[in-house]
C-alpha cells in the first residue's frame, strides 16, 4: 500500500469505500464485538474499551463498553474528540500515558468531556492493509502501557479483523444469492414468456404471408431462429463478435433488414460478458415483439462505440405510429442485473414514439481500440 501524508488519510477514498463496504457504520451493536470490547476492558483492567472506525470527519463506536452518556447512545464523535484518529493516521499503535500532560493530545475535547486520561489503540486494518479504525482501551487515571498489554489489544484486533473479514463474506454470499434468485426467476420468466413471445412472431408473419403455406414457412424459419437465439445464453465459448451476436439473437424478429439495423466497433466479448449482453438485448427484443418496432413493422436500431475511458457505449432505439410499452417490473430489474454483470449501468427511456435503451461498460481485455 502506498504510503500517504497522515492528514490526507482519513479522507482517502478508499479507506472509505472499504468502511463503507464492511456495512459496520450507523448500525446496531453487535454481540460478537460487544464480546471482544468486554474482553478488552476486562483483560487490560480499564473502564472503557471501544471499537472505533474512524471516516473523514467523526468516529464511530461499532461496539464498546463503559463510555458515559451521551456518547453511550449516540456511539460516536468528531474528530475533534478522537484519539483513535491518530491511530489511523500513523498505522501504528497509539500510546498515551496522560493526556492532560501529552501535548499531542491535552487540547482534545475526549480529555475534558469523556474523562480520557490514559489510552492506548492499535489499528484495525481490512485485508489489503487500509486502517480503518482502532481497537483501543481507555483509562480514568495515568498509567504506563506495557509491551505485553499492547500485545494483547493488537491480538485481540487480529480477531476483530478475522470477524470483519467473515462479514464481508457473509455480505457477499447474501448479494449472490439474491442475484441467483434474480437470475433463476428469469429462467422462469422466459419459459413463462415463450408462449406469447412464439404467438408474437406467428402473428409478424402473418402480417407479410400470402398463404398458409407461405404462414408456415415464415412462422417456422423465425421460431428456428428464436431457438438458436437462445442457445447463445447457454453456449460456453470466449470471444464473440458483438455484431454477430445481436445479428443471432434479432434475427428472429426482424420482417426484413431494414426493421433491425446492427451497427458499431468491432468489440469481442469476454466469456462472462455473452451471457448478461444476451439477457439484455432478448429481454428488448421481447418487449419489441409484444408491443413496440417489432410487433408494428417500425424500426430498431442497435449501435455502439468504444468510449475514450475504454467503456462500450451501447444503444437500442426503436420507433413506431404509436407509443411504447418500456419493459416494466421484472424485465426491468433483469436488465438491471444483466448491467451490474457487466459492471456497467443501463437507462431505459420512453418518450412519445420512441423508446431508447442506454447501456455503457467496460470493455473485455480482448478490446484494444484505436481511440
Amino acid at each position: 500500500m502506498n504510503a500517504k501524508p497522515a492528514d490526507a488519510v482519513l479522507a482517502w477514498n478508499e479507506r472509505l469505500a472499504s468502511l463503507q463496504r464492511i456495512a459496520l457504520m450507523d448500525v446496531p451493536a453487535e454481540p460478537h464485538l460487544d464480546r471482544i470490547t468486554a474482553l478488552v476492558a476486562r483483560v487490560l483492567r480499564v473502564e472503557t474499551a471501544l471499537l472505533s472506525l474512524v471516516d473523514a470527519d467523526r468516529q464511530f463506536f461499532a461496539s464498546g463498553c463503559g463510555l458515559p452518556e451521551p456518547y453511550a447512545t449516540t456511539r460516536q464523535t468528531p474528530h475533534s474528540h478522537s484519539f483513535c484518529k491518530y491511530v489511523v493516521k500513523l498505522n501504528q499503535p497509539f500510546v498515551v500515558s496522560d493526556a492532560r500532560l501529552d501535548p499531542r493530545v491535552s487540547e482534545n475535547g475526549a480529555v475534558t468531556d469523556i474523562g480520557v486520561v490514559s489510552y492506548v489503540g492499535v489499528p484495525v486494518r481490512d485485508r489489503d492493509g487500509r486502517v480503518l479504525g482502532s481497537l483501543c482501551a481507555i483509562g480514568g487515571t495515568a498509567r504506563e502501557w506495557t509491551p505485553h498489554e499492547i500485545n494483547i489489544l493488537t491480538g485481540l484486533a487480529a480477531i476483530v479483523e478475522d470477524e470483519i473479514e467473515l462479514r464481508l463474506e457473509a455480505l457477499r454470499a447474501r448479494a449472490l444469492a439474491i442475484e441467483n434468485g434474480i437470475l433463476a426467476r428469469e429462467y422462469h420468466h422466459r419459459v413463462k414468456n415463450a408462449l406469447a413471445v412464439s404467438a408474437a412472431l406467428v402473428k409478424l408473419s402473418a402480417k407479410d404471408a400470402t398463404s398458409v403455406e407461405d404462414l408456415v414457412k415464415s412462422a417456422g424459419s423465425r421460431l428456428t431462429a428464436l431457438a438458436s437465439a437462445h442457445d447463445a445464453l447457454i453456449v460456453d465459448t470466449d470471444n464473440i463478435d458483438l455484431k454477430n451476436l445481436a445479428l443471432r439473437l434479432l434475427q428472429p424478429y426482424a420482417t426484413g433488414a431494414q426493421l433491425a439495423q446492427i451497427e458499431g466497433a468491432d468489440v469481442t466479448l469476454g466469456h462472462d460478458q455473452v451471457t448478461p449482453i444476451c439477457l439484455f438485448l432478448h429481454e428488448l427484443a421481447t418487449n419489441s415483439a409484444k408491443y413496440g418496432a417489432f410487433s408494428k413493422h417500425g424500426t430498431v436500431n442497435v449501435s455502439w462505440t468504444h468510449t475514450p475511458s475504454g467503456d462500450i457505449d451501447l444503444f437500442w432505439t426503436e420507433g413506431t405510429d404509436t407509443s411504447h410499452v418500456q419493459p416494466q417490473g421484472f424485465g426491468s430489474k433483469l436488465m438491471e442485473v444483466a448491467a451490474r454483470q457487466l459492471r456497467g449501468r443501463c437507462q431505459i427511456t420512453a418518450v412519445e414514439d420512441r423508446l431508447t435503451a442506454h447501456l455503457i461498460f467496460p470493455a473485455s481485455e480482448q478490446n484494444s481500440p484505436s481511440l
